[in-house]
């Protein structure tokens, strides 16, 4: 073609041929382009912001289920709704039952013959026969000061709260430890969310957590991380945790959906910012400045990843500047290197790569 031929450089660009491909120098005019900025590696606290979704649910602990203790026929549902607040000993269903009138009548029977007949121990055996089917203390006492034995059986709430469920209408048939209802004191609530296999490095018994319900738009609820079941859900790898929540005013309604917010801090630790990191075949890089516009690449071990930065196992030490923006420029230009001198776009480094420290000096 009529040109004199001339030998190529090594590097486009660049001032000098760099010998290690690892190394990408830079020219006044192209760091000026390219505007490459680098931030140092810092000793500090680690932060995470884990946000979850989860349900709000009752106490479990204050949760009761209510069954029928002797079969018969639903005669009046005396709470007859879902949802209905009741108080403790307060009666929800009458059942005519012919088991606790026979009952009754073998205790009236026994009163009224006296010891002369029955024992003591038999009269008690007796008492004991109706307390087993549900009768009260002072619903005994009443028969035997009125010797009349009621065919109808009152079952009442055993504690003060709100019918979750209900099973039965009035004129159903039921048989013993049948379900009639479900009580739940919803006083106090429980936040119960799902946290993944990573997430769970952060969590801790006691971590307060901030829970953000649809429902009171701009409260913020806080309360401490209750327990954390140490069982995993083998199909999502997640596991449940709890949050207890006071619910004086009833504001927190009954499986409802509810965000929240968990900042962990790790303690103090070497820190190199997210940005400065980039992936080849799964192995954390960053290019450190050696100064005069060069830049090299190097192999790093990571921990956990926070908001910002991440946790630096080995490779760096506190003080060294690394790239956190125009990263990606050096990575192509190290590639274009590497592909020069016959090596893997993705092998950084056809010598050892540095390895530092971690820990403090």
């Amino acid at each position: 073609c009529g040109m004199a031929l001339v030998a190529a450089s090594g590097a486009t660009g660049a001032s000098d041929a760099p010998l290690d491909p690892n190394l990408v120098t830079l020219t006044s005019a192209q760091a000026a382009v390219t505007g490459v900025q680098t931030s140092l590696v810092r000793r500090g606290a680690l932060t995470r912001t884990v946000r979850v979704s989860g349900i709000i649910d009752d106490d479990d602990t204050r949760h009761r289920i209510l069954a029928a203790r002797v079969p018969g026929r639903i005669e009046k549902l005396h709470v007859n709704f879902v949802g209905a607040d009741v108080e403790a000993g307060a009666p929800l269903v009458t059942i005519f039952s012919p088991e606790m009138l026979t009952a009754q009548r073998e205790f009236v029977e026994r009163i009224k013959a006296g010891t002369a007949v029955f024992t003591l121990a038999e009269r008690s055996a007796a008492r004991e026969r109706l307390l087993e089917l549900g009768l009260t203390d002072e619903e005994i006492d009443s028969r035997e000061n009125t010797l009349k034995p009621p065919a109808m059986v009152t079952v009442r709430a055993p504690m003060s709260g709100t019918v979750v469920s209900r099973a039965v209408y009035e004129g159903n048939y039921v048989a013993a430890n049948d379900e009639l209802f479900q009580i739940g004191d919803f006083s106090r609530m429980w936040f119960v969310f799902d946290a993944y296999e990573p997430d769970l490095a952060w969590l801790r018994a006691g971590q307060p957590v901030e829970v953000h319900v649809p429902s009171l738009p701009g409260k913020v609820l806080t309360a401490p991380i209750d327990f954390i079941d140490p069982n995993l859900n083998e199909a999502s790898r997640t596991a449940r945790v709890r949050v207890v929540l006071d619910n004086p005013d009833r504001l927190l309604r009954h499986r409802q959906t509810a965000q929240a917010v968990v900042v962990a801090e790790a303690p103090e630790t070497l820190l190199v910012p997210r940005s400065a990191v980039l992936q080849h075949g799964g192995k954390p890089v960053v290019f450190v400045d050696r100064g005069r516009h060069a830049y090299a690449a190097r192999e790093i071990q990571l921990g956990r990843f926070g908001d910002r930065d991440a946790e630096v196992l080995s490779g760096l030490r506190e003080g060294d500047a690394v790239v956190t923006q125009g990263a990606l420029l050096l990575d192509g230009q190290a590639q274009l290197a590497h592909a020069a001198v016959g090596a893997s776009a993705h092998e950084l480094g056809t010598a050892p790569a540095e390895k530092y420290s971690a820990e403090a000096p």
